[in-house]
């Protein structure tokens, strides 16, 4: 139990960066108190800034680091004071509500607490990792109320596809001969995605947790019906948390329905660690075997291996924003059939950077650029197929009310093959609601 507590109470300190540490006054005992929380002598620091915070009520800075210092000495009262002086100030401040909600989990305010964690949650520009710290903390809250920690998130919105049977840019040769481009079709789509997530602390002297993920995407073409999808997902996985790193072992199903037809299913098998450097700075690896089953009898040779390894490196940049790029290398292989565009290699390299604004508004911006080598010899297009594709997209989302957002997203997506059958752009643009529960 003890370990527990000691995990639990760490883990927001390696979620987001605490505010700059510049104080609008640095003289007497507020820069006395300042040079003794740097040095982490909390003992001091609170004593200093007890004598002074009357006069610096409206500042955000000082109010913040008074409640830390009170938190790090068990004045969870005077903590909790300060901090939510920080919320009524600067109400964005993702790092301060975990920080208030690590506080009234001291205070035995189980409720609060849970509700602080949920704010936070809610946001919809997490980096994954954090969600999953997220999610372990609320398992543990819900542990102690003997229970275990479910929510659900809802999506559903209207999408413009430019080009949604990927039809080629130009004329190409086949075999010889020149054939005209497949035609770009463009269609609009209702589409809906839902996530339920139940996640359960079993570890009693350890922290290991179970955690369940069901999923499904749904999206339906206005007019052709043939490229409707279907997708349905299941991923269970047992996570294991210490103070410097997180490992999560998934194991995933899924299936994929195309028009009418099921038309995909893997399984897959994925460990994952997240390793923290420092408060800001941590690193995220994965390696991930998934075995691709193709259902209709005529593409049974489109069967495949896919071997993958990724890593990634987040930098939380402020206490509402953060930048993390990732390297990703993967090689599909056939099982053996002989369909020639089975067996490549891909390099992935991207990057994301996301932005609380305002307490109202959040943007996240993605671009990656890929490059992919098919190892089969086509003798119709006289080559083997090498292309190079790169794809950039952007969230704006605004908060209605509480757990409800309105989003706003693009995409554009471009592909230059060597085959020019396989060169296409598109773009998409979509809005709707996300509703957490």
């Amino acid at each position: 139990m003890r370990i527990f507590l000691f995990l639990f109470l760490l883990f927001p300190l390696q979620l987001f960066s605490a505010p700059d540490v510049k104080a609008t006054d640095f003289s007497g005992d507020y820069k006395q108190g300042m040079s003794s929380y740097k040095d982490k002598d909390f003992e001091t620091s609170y004593e200093l800034f007890s004598k002074i915070y009357l006069d610096k009520l409206s500042d955000v800075k000082f109010n913040f680091y008074f409640a830390r210092s009170a938190y790090e000495t068990g004045h969870y009262e005077n903590a909790i004071a300060a901090f939510e002086r920080v919320q009524i100030l600067d109400p964005s401040n993702i790092r301060n509500r975990l920080e208030m909600g690590r506080t009234y989990f001291m205070l035995k305010m189980y409720e609060d607490s849970e509700n602080a964690f949920k704010d936070v949650l809610e946001n919809q520009s997490l980096p994954q990792n954090i969600r999953i710290n997220l999610e372990l903390a609320l398992s543990r809250i819900s542990k102690v109320q003997q229970k275990s920690f479910t929510y659900a998130t809802v999506t559903l919105d209207i999408l413009y596809d430019s080009n949604i049977n990927y039809g080629s840019i130009d004329d190409y040769y086949y075999g010889g001969g020149k054939l005209g481009k497949v035609k770009e079709i463009s269609d609009t789509a209702l589409q809906g995605y839902a996530k339920i997530v139940n996640i359960y602390d079993i570890g009693n002297k350890n922290g290991f947790s179970i955690k369940n993920t069901i999923s499904a995407y749904l999206k339906d073409y206005t007019s052709d019906d043939a490229y409707d999808l279907k997708f349905f997902a299941y991923t269970p996985s047992l996570l294991y948390q210490e103070t410097h790193f997180t490992a999560e072992l998934l194991l995933g199903l899924d299936t994929l329905i195309l028009g009418k037809e099921k038309y995909l299913s893997t399984i897959y098998l994925q460990p994952k660690l997240e390793l923290n450097h420092s408060t800001t700075t941590r690193s995220l690896m994965y390696i991930k075997y998934q075995s691709k089953k193709f259902e209709q009898e005529k593409q049974r040779d489109l069967d495949a291996n896919k071997y993958e390894v990724a890593y990634g490196l987040q930098q939380i940049l402020s206490p509402r924003s953060f930048a993390q790029g990732n390297l990703i290398a993967s090689a599909d292989r056939k099982k053996g059939g002989n369909d020639i565009y089975v067996d490549f290699d891909e390099i992935k390299v991207n990057v994301k950077y996301a932005n609380q604004l305002t307490i109202d508004y959040s943007l996240d911006l993605f671009a990656q650029m890929r490059g992919r080598e098919y190892k089969d010899y086509s003798n119709g297009f006289e080559s083997t197929r090498e292309e190079v594709g790169a794809f950039v997209s952007a969230n704006f989302t605004i908060k209605l009310i509480n757990k409800l957002n309105f989003k706003l997203s693009t995409t554009y997506q471009y592909v230059d093959s060597n085959q020019d059958r396989f060169s296409y752009q598109k773009y998409t643009a979509s809005a709707g609601l996300v509703k957490t529960f």
